[in-house]
């Protein structure tokens, strides 16, 4: 159920240059005009659907890298005289995703869920996107978003994001971002369902964050 999130020193550096932001959407102007840093969802190595429905492409090839179609993408990138025209890309670095799990209540109790540094959630079309701090040595951790699947159809709805850091020994905190899909269990957002994310945090135990969906 959960997902194993193997961290690496070379990722580790990877993050530490490309995760420049902790919200969504930000607008940067470094004395070269404005540029623009958001998860988005790869389509191939030079197009790239954003969350608001707008797919930019990189036809210069400045991302340098290679997608797979579905990744999801921290992407931060300039615009050129109009929408329509190919972005300039700054950084593109592959995120972690996964979809939301139906899960029982009993077994949601059962879960291990050792704390996490938490910062942010927020829903980008039909995904969550949360970015949170975890203390990482050499092990490697797991992670899930879970949902009682008695109550999929609630108007409110309570997800879980559950940690497991599989004994790691104390080490460094690492910055990461997560994105879930949740359309395949919730359907597509209409913007009036209300999301409570519960997550245990470092500094106050069980957290709850809300956003719509």
């Amino acid at each position: 159920m959960h997902t194993r999130l193997k961290i690496s020193w070379k990722y580790k550096l990877g993050l530490l240059l490309a995760l420049v932001s902790c919200s969504p959407d930000p607008v940067v102007d470094y004395g070269m005009g404005e540029y623009y840093v958001e998860i988005s969802t790869a389509l191939d190595d030079h197009a790239f659907l954003l969350d608001n429905g707008q797919t930019v492409y990189d036809s210069n090839g400045t991302a340098n890298r290679t997608f797979d179609s579905g990744d999801r993408v921290y992407l931060s990138f300039s615009y050129g005289e109009t929408l329509s025209d190919p972005i300039t890309v700054h950084g593109a670095i592959k995120i972690f995703s996964d979809t939301l799990k139906l899960t029982q209540e009993d077994k949601l109790l059962q879960q291990k869920n050792d704390p996490v540094r938490f910062e942010s959630a927020w829903t980008g079309s039909h995904y969550l996107n949360l970015k949170f701090y975890m203390e990482f040595y050499s092990e490697t951790h797991k992670i899930a978003l879970l949902i009682d699947e008695d109550h999929v159809k609630d108007s409110e709805v309570h997800l879980y994001f559950t940690h497991d850091k599989n004994n790691d020994a104390a080490g460094y905190w690492v910055s990461l971002y997560a994105s879930y899909d949740l359309s395949q269990v919730l359907g597509e957002p209409d913007g009036d369902r209300m999301l409570f994310v519960h997550c245990n945090t470092t500094g106050s135990g069980n957290t709850i964050y809300t956003v719509k969906y």
